[in-house]
């Protein structure tokens, strides 16, 4: 029967390992490591991301309030604020840990911390104006369900006054979950015919974007793995570092907690009928990934000769899978 995958426990949790995973935007740093090299440009990732939405969006340099869900050390706000003025920030993590890490390295900036589950804080933001949200690399680790097929979809009845708007999804019951699932494939048309079964769906990012659209923020920014990425040109052309597509969240076994990668489609056809302006966007165009001779003799051979080359592929290899998506409303 279908599941809830969550990770609750373990972000609020004790665990060593939380402090080791290494994330596209911890292996930038602040942008002259070894990872950094293989940008055209090095720099920072927040400066990076800020000058990105700069150049995507009406966001402007001097804005009023930004909030960062799930910062992890606290690294792209640390970039972003080289690009950006922003009168208030604000940062949201449901780990007290990950929390405490980023006051240390913001403790020059006046930032307001919280400590809380983003579904339980999200209401607060119906009133209170907000120019940018950023959740990078986070909504993987939001509630997915797993084990799913069309006949236990068939069998079941969509959420007839949803749910998901009174309790945290992480809450949920086998029939609730069940229901949640028939609501969302059934409210925004989702498509799910040609999934091999059983399949899962990134329910907590799907949730996020039906929640995001009650607020007033005004635009938000969102990367993660993806089920559904497509690699830009000429990155499309080599066959080794091209990531899988089959659409289906996929498991990601980590130490001690899992996480999914995300459909992006989904997500982008859901905002697009709550009347979001989207941009989706690859992190290799974003960050403004290095191609030259020897770029594409790497990728090509599969055959580093120096540290420098094992780092550059294990780098290409991994942000491959990432995407993101811009909403505006």
């Amino acid at each position: 029967m279908p599941k809830l995958n969550l990770t609750s426990d373990y972000y609020t949790g004790d665990h060593p390992s939380l402090l080791w995973e290494m994330t596209i935007c911890q292996s930038l740093g602040d942008g002259d490591g070894a990872f950094a090299k293989a940008l055209t440009r090095p720099a920072p990732y927040g400066a990076l991301v800020g000058e990105f939405l700069i150049a995507n969006s009406s966001l402007t340099v001097a804005c009023a309030n930004i909030i960062e869900i799930g910062a992890g050390y606290g690294t792209l706000m640390a970039g972003l604020l080289t690009v950006l003025q922003p009168r208030q920030i604000g940062m949201v993590d449901i780990s007290p840990t990950l929390l405490e890490k980023q006051r240390q390295r913001l403790q020059k900036y006046p930032i307001s911390f919280h400590c809380s589950d983003l579904f339980t804080w999200l209401p607060d933001l119906k009133q209170q104006p907000v120019d940018l949200l950023l959740l990078n690399e986070i909504i993987g680790d939001l509630p997915t369900i797993t084990g799913l097929t069309r006949k236990n979809l068939q069998n079941s009845a969509p959420t007839p006054n949803p749910i998901a708007k009174k309790i945290n999804p992480a809450s949920l019951n086998e029939s609730e979950i069940l229901s949640e699932a028939c609501r969302l494939i059934t409210t925004y048309n989702l498509d799910i015919n040609k999934l091999t079964e059983p399949f899962n769906l990134n329910y907590g990012a799907l949730l996020f974007i039906e929640r995001l659209a009650q607020t007033n923020v005004a635009r938000t920014f969102i990367t993660e793995h993806g089920c559904d990425t497509v690699l830009p040109y000429p990155f499309s052309l080599f066959p080794s570092i091209q990531p899988g597509a089959d659409r289906n969240p996929r498991r990601i076994i980590l130490k001690e907690h899992d996480e999914y990668n995300i459909r992006f489609d989904h997500l982008e056809q859901i905002a697009i009928a709550l009347n979001f302006k989207v941009t989706r966007f690859h992190l290799m165009d974003l960050l403004k990934i290095r191609f030259d001779d020897e770029i594409n003799y790497l990728l090509t051979s599969q055959k580093p000769i120096n540290e420098t080359q094992e780092i550059f592929l294990e780098f290409y290899e991994h942000i491959a899978e990432y995407q993101g998506i811009l909403l505006e409303q």
